[in-house]
């Protein structure tokens, strides 16, 4: 490590806590083996002083930008207040099209205002972060096997314990095959709401106005409404029950949440290649208005699209678009529907229906 710490010149001889503490710390960071998570948590057990020894030389740790994955786990305290321990929830972010932040199988137990008197809760905890950045799509395999495929800037957070197996939707959409397990179901939470599954593939998609489209294209989920505070990704617990307040959504179902009500639509094979052809880089549209168009094509650049004239809104666009190709889109109306562009800055795209050809369309 770059940098060292002077301990406090006011320790005590033969007080082991605070060096016993920065030793766990450093193999946390290096990754813990199971044995090393059982031998870690008996040590947090042994002597209340030991876990709180453990949680200050993380946030000092943490202050040194030392430990960068831990920051996650152990939020920025005051100088003066008391260390406080809170759920994970600020995922590290990086240019790259996703980054994982694992935290350590123990740190679950470690950091979550645990019932001491209680039976200790499973070690074989894994916490996790995924993000995309705009115009990246990823896919990770999962502990459990399942794979997740995250769109254009999404966030999300994964929980697995094991009773459960908890996937938090935090922004933006992704799409998840779900291995089968039917002791431990997988459970998506997104803008306050559950979707539950065993073993089956679906996509959950957040928007702006936090509506919630559940689209699921093998098997079936069961939705229920999130009460807060139960089963949030890096808590204990399982979710409740779902009944008198869930709805089943089968295979070539789709239903918008959040929205006013929530009416499940059956959609067509075709249909629904078309809503998940962002999974292969792809963007089908069948005859949306230019207006839903550019709002697509926007979730993917950096680009804003502005149409001039109002009646541009109502133009019926019909056709595939690489997902991020903001040249080929802008040549394809220009060529195909008469509407030309021109660029007011490096952000600022303006879409007119009378021709206005240009060379400098943005890469």
């Amino acid at each position: 490590m770059s940098k060292l710490y002077r301990f406090d010149p006011e320790l005590k001889d033969g007080d082991q806590h605070p060096i016993e503490a920065s030793e766990w710390i450093a193999k946390m960071d290096k990754g813990l083996t199971d044995a090393d998570a059982d031998t870690l948590f008996a040590w947090m057990r042994a002597d209340p002083r030991n876990e709180a020894q453990l949680l200050e030389m993380a946030r000092m740790w943490d202050k040194m930008d030392v430990l960068a994955r831990l920051s996650e786990v152990f939020p920025h305290t005051s100088e003066t207040g008391p260390v406080t321990v809170r759920r994970m929830s600020r995922p590290m972010t990086i240019a790259a099209s996703f980054v994982v932040v694992i935290a350590g199988f123990v740190m679950t137990a470690a950091i979550m205002n645990l019932d001491k008197d209680g039976p200790p809760p499973s070690l074989a905890s894994d916490i996790a972060a995924y993000d995309t950045a705009i115009g990246g799509i990823s896919t990770i395999e999962l502990a459990d096997g399942s794979l997740i495929t995250l769109n254009t800037n999404t966030r999300v957070g994964v929980s697995f314990g094991e009773k459960r197996r908890i996937v938090q939707l935090k922004r933006g959409e992704m799409h998840i095959d779900v291995a089968h397990d039917p002791t431990r179901p997988l459970s998506v939470i997104a803008a306050g709401r559950i979707v539950q599954a065993v073993g089956t593939s679906f996509s959950v998609r957040i928007d702006d106005s936090q509506r919630v489209e559940v689209l699921v294209d093998d098997g079936q989920v069961q939705v229920g409404v999130h009460e807060q505070g139960t089963a949030e990704v890096g808590q204990r617990g399982t979710l409740g029950s779902f009944e008198g307040q869930s709805i089943l959504i089968a295979q070539g179902e789709r239903v918008v949440l959040n929205a006013g009500n929530d009416n499940v639509e059956a959609l067509e094979p075709e249909e629904i290649e078309v809503h998940l052809s962002w999974r292969n880089g792809n963007l089908i549209f069948r005859g949306e208005s230019l207006a839903t168009v550019v709002a697509e094509i926007g979730r993917y650049t950096a680009v804003e699209f502005v149409l001039e004239d109002e009646n541009l809104q109502h133009v019926r666009v019909a056709g595939l678009f690489k997902a991020g190709d903001v040249t080929g889109f802008l040549s394809s109306l220009e060529a195909n529907f008469d509407i030309g562009y021109q660029r007011a800055d490096d952000e600022t795209i303006l879409l007119s229906a009378e021709k206005s050809r240009s060379t400098d369309a943005p890469k």
